[in-house]
């Protein structure tokens, strides 16, 4: 999702910009915009999610920006922030369906506040399916390439969200951590290639291991038992099978 910021003084945007984690609430772009010219043509190309704009600029105001999302029927959400807080802007900014109204100076505890309650409301839902695709497309991920470099940098990197983040909607969703889901499907995958005779080392090897203690001891707290041992059943139960049907 998108976040557009728009002030015409260079500090604000710098400071709303700043001021929250952005990741954390569903926003992927935060966009900013130094009046109400440069956010009018934003929002035709861009389309943001959420507006957050000054009420008072030249030229174009924030509630022209307002009128200008409603009139083109852009599904844009508006939180309006001034340093009027007299009642005919806010009534104006009712009537232009703002979702929010702050007035300056703008806490950070009051600002999550907002954008908590507007999030909850209006893209919670968009959010999560989001995440739940992405966290789908992990697992499938890593179950195919069990062998490659799987740390939460590069995980993150492919589905566009913050490691810390991932972390947290991965666990949420799985109810496993995500350094916890990728040793069980390496473990899954390690006893299968062992059913196929092929050597602890080799196995290890294409798991994506390089320390065999390391490995025996994962394995072990998986299934009970040391890869050797693991394959030496297998091979026993083997022979006892060819034993019996001679």
């Amino acid at each position: 999702m998108k976040v557009l910021i728009v002030d015409d003084e260079s500090y604000m945007l710098e400071y709303l910009k700043t001021l929250t984690d952005w990741e954390a609430l569903g926003f992927s772009q935060v966009l900013t915009a130094r009046g109400g010219s440069m956010a009018r043509d934003i929002i035709k190309e861009q389309k943001p999610d959420l507006l957050i704009t000054d009420i008072k600029m030249p030229k174009i105001s924030g509630l022209d920006l307002v009128r200008f999302i409603e009139e083109s029927q852009y599904p844009t959400k508006t939180i309006i922030v001034s340093g009027y807080s007299e009642f005919d802007y806010a009534q104006q900014a009712v009537r232009y369906g703002v979702t929010e109204y702050l007035v300056k100076p703008i806490l950070k505890e009051d600002f999550e506040e907002t954008l908590k309650r507007v999030a909850e409301k209006y893209f919670q839902p968009h959010k999560k399916t989001a995440d739940q695709t992405a966290i789908s497309w992990i697992g499938q991920y890593i179950d195919e390439h069990y062998n490659a470099n799987l740390s939460l940098e590069v995980l993150g990197d492919l589905v566009h969200l913050n490691p810390a983040y991932l972390s947290r909607v991965f666990k949420e969703e799985t109810g496993k951590n995500l350094s916890a889901y990728i040793t069980d499907v390496k473990m899954e995958k390690a006893a299968k290639l062992l059913e196929q005779n092929l050597r602890v080392h080799e196995v290890m090897e294409q798991v994506g291991y390089q320390k065999s203690q390391y490995f025996a001891k994962i394995f072990k707290e998986k299934f009970g038992v040391t890869p050797k041992e693991y394959r030496k059943a297998l091979l026993k139960g083997s022979d006892e099978a060819e034993g019996e049907n001679e």
